[in-house]
């Protein structure tokens, strides 16, 4: 009797043994499902949250140069449909039902409309957001589909112009004298409220950036409005109007300028932005012509200079039509170039106590010139020409906390206003 109640005994125990192990066993699995699933949504999370900040930058710069919103819209589908494609993201498809692509000109949470719904002012100057958002993006699962658990990711993004740029690397070395008494229209260079240079035709925003007369410049006998950026020498000159090196600046700092006509150097360094190479300077990397190279006829001469019939709008003109396959110069057009290349950064500074000889001179701001025409490379005829755009994009910098600086600024990503995770 007692024999049999042990044998009874031991049976009972090893049932809950095994109960026990099963258990474990199925709580290992449980674990196993969720660190592997867990892992490989993370994963593929942040690969999401990346192809969307991408996507709403590449989307921001196009809105930024064409303010054509259906054409920002197709470069951030464009770049997701192309990452989609690219090793290792094969689980990320993006279709129209997940992905939304919205548009602001404040980023207030209210604000953001579809391309076809987003409606500017007519005149005066604004600023495109452009927020791009995928939503509950299905993906496959591993040992989570035995315990029925879905796997989504989501992501969104807002990038937009940023504040004002105080502190850059992206300056030409050349400047520009300031209206000290008129800060508020950038130190003299507005010439009307809502000025607008993609549209705009005004012969007053036309300036000689560099006159080949030392005594026109305002900043003293000897100078011609050239700056030493830190390399001295008219080779650091040529390098630095070919955009082949990288100079800072700071507002509110000190400059010092650069005797001297470097005519040569000059001339070598800005018409490589028209596609000439006829200097040291190679062809490569940031250093190439622009995408429209169409100067005014006749060129422009010291006297004449306020009479182009070429202008920054008739460029954006241009090089809309000729990207979108509409009417086309191809004597001016190069598809390989670069759009904005003949946009300077300028510094502007303070000329009210300049000298002669070279000297130390304060930054108050910073300007975009337009480059109207190549420079000829001969002394007296070696001006540089430019149209006053007010504000333009740079690829870095340091900004600014007030968002309606004018001046330099760049395209960055903010915080997305409609979701806490971005």
């Amino acid at each position: 009797m007692r024999r049999k109640m042990q044998t009874a005994t031991r049976r009972t125990q090893k049932g809950i043994t095994l109960v026990l192990i099963s258990l474990v066993l199925l709580i290992l699995l449980g674990v196993a499902a969720f660190g592997i699933d867990l892992n490989h949504q993370i994963l593929n999370k942040t690969r999401l949250q990346n192809s969307v900040d991408a996507a709403a930058l590449a989307a921001a710069v196009v809105a930024d140069e064409t303010s054509n919103v259906s054409e920002a819209e197709t470069a951030a589908k464009t770049y997701l449909a192309g990452f989609s494609t690219s090793s290792g993201n094969s689980e990320l498809t993006f279709t129209d039902e997940n992905t939304s692509v919205r548009f602001s000109m404040d980023m207030s949470p209210e604000s953001f409309v579809k391309a076809g719904d987003f409606n500017p002012p007519i005149s005066g100057e604004y600023d495109i957001y452009v927020r791009v958002e995928v939503s509950n993006l299905e993906l496959g699962r591993f040992l989570s589909a035995i315990f029925g658990i879905d796997k989504q990711v989501s992501a969104s993004a807002v990038a937009g112009r940023s504040a004002g740029i105080n502190y850059t690397c992206n300056i030409s070395p050349i400047a520009m004298c300031a209206d000290t008494s008129s800060p508020e229209t950038s130190w003299g260079y507005v010439p009307q409220p809502g000025y607008n240079p993609s549209v705009d035709r005004i012969a007053s925003t036309l300036y000689q950036l560099k006159p080949a007369d030392n005594q026109s410049g305002g900043i003293g006998p000897g100078n011609f409005h050239l700056l030493d950026l830190g390399v001295s020498g008219k080779n650091a000159v040529r390098d630095a109007f070919a955009g082949a090196t990288n100079n800072c600046i700071t507002i509110g700092g000190t400059v010092d300028t650069e005797t001297g006509k470097g005519t040569g150097p000059v001339a070598q360094g800005i018409n490589t932005r028209f596609g000439k190479f006829n200097g040291p300077t190679e062809e490569g990397g940031a250093v190439k012509s622009d995408k429209y190279v169409e100067e005014p006829s006749p060129l422009l001469e010291s006297d004449t200079y306020q009479s182009s019939n070429f202008y920054y709008a008739d460029y954006v003109s241009a090089i809309e039509s000729c990207s979108s396959g509409g009417t086309c110069n191809s004597n001016y057009y190069d598809a390989d170039g670069s759009s904005g290349r003949r946009i300077l950064r300028v510094p502007i500074i303070n000329c009210d106590s300049t000298t002669s000889g070279k000297q130390t001179v304060q930054v108050l701001g910073l300007g975009c010139f337009f480059l109207l025409q190549e420079v000829k490379q001969k002394g007296n005829e070696s001006e540089i020409y430019g149209q006053f755009l007010e504000d333009c994009v740079i690829n870095n910098g340091s900004t600014g906390t007030d968002p309606s600086d004018k001046g330099l600024y760049k395209i960055q990503l903010y915080k997305d206003p409609l979701s806490e995770a971005s």
